[in-house]
């Protein structure tokens, strides 16, 4: 059970602040009532007076070395942990271009559509034209005749896989490594 600190306890639990004097009025005052008639605590009083005594005529020493603790400095990242945040930033990057790819692929939006095949028209000089101004023609430079360009997306499409299937298995071999050195450390 609880035990309430009887007076001399509290009073030799203050006596350091006391000799130091860094006790606010109201505590001195209580303390020194108390010592008026406390043997007890008035020999404590004075066996701390003479330690201090003893303490101050000790001579400083500088000690040999510092004790502090100085900051620790980060560890430098092994090669392999950035390696693989690269490897998994590029393989983040080129799924979400196959991803796109595949999806404008499925929408149509690589195939020309009327606006691209107007613009894929070239205006040439036609001979026979009076006015010189020229006439549109369906003919592509470098083309066969009514040949037109068309992205090439499903090479592009087989690109994009091999590249996202390389890397994520980079990033996978990367992972293992990572994680098996973080189980041995």
């Amino acid at each position: 059970m609880y035990r309430r600190k009887s007076e001399c306890q509290i009073v030799q639990g203050r006596l350091s602040p006391y000799i130091d004097e860094q006790l606010n009025p109201a505590d001195k005052e209580r303390i020194e009532s108390h010592l008026e008639g406390c043997q007890a605590c008035l020999g404590e009083l004075e066996s701390l007076r003479a330690m201090v005594k003893l303490l101050h005529r000790v001579a400083m020493v500088t000690p040999p070395r510092s004790f502090a603790v100085a900051e620790a400095a980060p560890k430098p990242q092994p090669a392999s942990a950035r390696s693989f945040r690269a490897f998994r930033a590029a393989t983040a990057v080129a799924a979400l271009l196959l991803v796109f790819t595949f999806a404008g692929d499925a929408a149509h939006l690589f195939e020309a559509g009327p606006v691209e095949e107007r613009t894929a028209q070239q205006v040439t000089p036609a001979a026979n034209d009076d006015t010189g101004e020229g006439v549109l023609s369906s003919e592509g430079e470098g083309y066969a005749d009514g040949e037109v360009y068309t992205w090439p997306v499903f090479e592009l499409e087989l690109a994009l896989s091999g590249v996202v299937v390389v890397l994520g298995g980079a990033t996978a071999v990367l992972w293992q490594k990572k994680r098996r050195g973080i189980e041995k450390g």
